[in-house]
Order: C-alpha cells, then structure tokens, then sequence
C-alpha cells in the first residue's frame, strides 16, 4: 500500500493550486485550471472530498479574466458560471454563486 491516507488532496489543495494557476503569467495556466476544475468534478463523483465550491469556481473564472490574450476566455468564464448556476438549482448547495462569481 502506497502513501498516507490522511495526506489526500482535497478541495482545499486543488483550489489552491488553481489559484496558483491564477497567478500564473504562463501561457496555458487558465486551461490548465480548468482541466483541474473538470479532473475535481469527475473525481467528486466518488471521491466527495474533491468537491469543487464556489471559491474553487470563483478562482476558475478569475484565471480567465486575467488572460486577455485568449480571446475566448470570457465565453469560458461565462460557461463555468453556468455550470455553477446549474450546479447550485440541482441542489449543490456549495456552489451557490456570490458577488465576486458576478
């Protein structure tokens, strides 16, 4: 059996690596988050501890608006809110949009 089971990853290390992302002046950072965004939502399904919330969203989308030389990064951004709203209506409540998702 390999490593320790009470050092996982969980919301709070990807979130934080997303935003490590975030702050990234590398190009390809803002897929990178998100490619971590999607990697979280499909462990999730078994692994509830990898859970995205809003603040992991929010940092998603800040990644976005912070690349001004993708030209498609608003309709990205734009994309992952709706996700997020259609997340929040389906009963997430972790997920509930807040000002700075806006």
């Amino acid at each position: 059996k390999l490593g320790d089971q009470d050092l996982q990853p969980n919301t709070t290390t990807f979130t934080a690596v997303i935003n490590a992302y975030a702050k990234s002046s590398e190009k390809g950072s803002a897929s990178k988050a998100e490619q971590l965004l999607a990697e979280m939502e499909q462990r999730s399904k078994k692994e509830i501890h990898l859970k995205p919330n809003t603040v992991t969203y929010n940092t998603v989308m800040n990644s976005l608006a912070k690349k001004k030389k993708e030209r498609d990064a608003p309709e990205r951004a734009k994309g992952i809110l709706r996700n997020m709203m259609e997340r929040y209506r389906s009963g997430e409540g972790d997920v509930k949009p807040n000002t700075i998702s806006f």
